[in-house]
């Protein structure tokens, strides 16, 4: 138990009793680490001191001596009777006491959820147990027993004892009265394992990887040893140490030193709350057996596909209206003669005539089976422009995509007021133009 800094034992010699009554029989409820008094002893009090706020109590046996208490530690009764009776009362709490595991653990002033809360106790804080009220009772989500006690310095009231650890100690010997087990599968699986975005499911279930988010650095990762949780996401990366993880409610947990708080939905599909820059997030992470490295892997492989089928195709892509278009196996392209692209400011006349294919866009569910994806070209000034395609047995159908329908990397609709459509035929025998 945890020293306390006590007001020192003052001895009051009485050279005379005569005239001098009784104030009472006092409980000693809490005796100081260097008392001779133990919890339920009765004193007598003889006096008090309003300016220390202390009893003077008779010393056993030694009636001319006289001992100085901290009213607190004591609990008067003005009828010797009440004190017995209140001492027997406290039968198995007499040695009970009670350490705190939450900072801010409320004390209220009845056994309830719902009353005045008159205290808050720090973590690590040690309370005086004067008895336990019928239970175990439910309080929100959690169950557990509301515990009579009174902190150091003698507030009274009760506590739920979920953050509460309530121990026996006697003879030096300490039992932990309310322990509960410590086997919990459901944290278990929290720190098992790596968490990724949920973001990550969404885009393997509509098969649009986008790999400037899908990263293996990036998800939720728990280490039980170092009590760390790692979070990294594409705007924010943080790494906060736990010291002691409290259930919160059902399936849902406190990481007390940070400030996260994670709730288990399912056995894969978890919801965290956090702080950072000030504000407060929510984040859905989830987990998934496949390998991060090989659904990244099979992306890569889908797009090098795409630009293999234009090379197969073309390279060399010819338009009465658009120009020539070529594509290069290292993923580059030419494009001139787009003059009409020009006049209608998809691009300015300074975009040049080379760039870099991307294939980093996507469409909508929404969009109809018309098109295969999107081809999104970028210029070397830096301008880019997209297009949704299509390969057909003819030749490459492009659909110019604006701006303002991209959300997220996504084209939302193909349904425009103006629509700019282009059509290219391969062009069998010409040789790709130097770059």
């Amino acid at each position: 138990m945890k020293k306390r800094i006590t007001i020192p034992i003052v001895l009051l010699i009485l050279f005379t009793l005569s005239g001098c009554g009784n104030l009472g029989t006092a409980v000693v409820l809490w005796p100081s680490d260097d008392s001779r008094w133990k919890p339920g002893d009765l004193l007598t009090v003889k006096d008090e001191s309003f300016l220390r706020n202390t009893y003077i109590v008779n010393l056993p046996e030694k009636r001319r001596l006289k001992e100085e208490i901290d009213q607190w530690r004591l609990k008067l009764f003005r009828k010797e009777k009440d004190a017995v009776n209140f001492a027997s009362a406290m039968g198995e709490w007499q040695f009970v006491y009670g350490e705190c595991l939450y900072q801010g653990l409320p004390m209220r002033s009845e056994p309830s959820n719902t009353s005045s809360r008159i205290f808050r106790f720090r973590k690590g804080d040690f309370i005086k147990v004067l008895g336990r009220e019928p239970g175990p009772v439910p309080v929100g989500n959690l169950e557990g027993y509301w515990y009579h006690v009174i902190a150091e310095g003698g507030i009274e009231g009760y506590v739920f004892d979920y953050y509460l650890k309530v121990m026996r100690i006697k003879d030096g010997e300490t039992i932990v009265l309310n322990a509960r087990s410590t086997d919990d599968p459901v944290l278990d699986n929290i720190l098992a394992d790596a968490w990724r975005p949920s973001m990550f499911t969404d885009m393997i279930n509509d098969s649009q990887i986008d790999l400037a988010l899908f990263k293996p650095e990036y998800g939720l990762f728990p280490d039980r040893e170092e009590q760390t949780l790692t979070l990294r996401l594409p705007e924010s990366s943080i790494v906060q140490t736990w010291t002691e993880i409290v259930p919160a409610g059902p399936k849902r947990y406190d990481f007390l030193g940070t400030s996260f708080r994670i709730t288990v939905n399912s056995e894969y599909f978890i919801s965290v709350q956090y702080n950072a820059d000030g504000k407060e997030h929510f984040e859905a992470f989830v987990r998934f057996g496949r390998s991060i490295p090989d659904i990244i892997a099979g992306e890569q492989n889908r797009r090098e596909a795409v630009l293999e089928h234009l090379l197969e195709i073309g390279p060399v892509f010819g338009s009465r209206a658009y120009g020539e278009l070529a594509f290069y196996e290292d993923g580059s392209f030419t494009w001139s003669g787009k003059s009409s692209l020009i006049s209608r400011g998809i691009i300015s006349s300074s975009a040049g005539n080379k760039g870099l294919i991307k294939f980093n866009y996507f469409k909508s569910p929404e969009i109809s089976g018309a098109h295969e994806g999107v081809l999104n070209l970028r210029f070397d000034n830096g301008e880019t422009v997209q297009f949704l395609y299509a390969f057909e047995d003819d030749g490459l159908r492009l659909l110019y995509v604006p701006e303002n329908v991209i959300q997220d990397r996504r084209v939302k609709t193909d349904q425009f007021i103006d629509p700019v459509r282009l059509f290219f035929k391969p062009l069998d025998g010409v040789v790709l133009p130097e770059r």
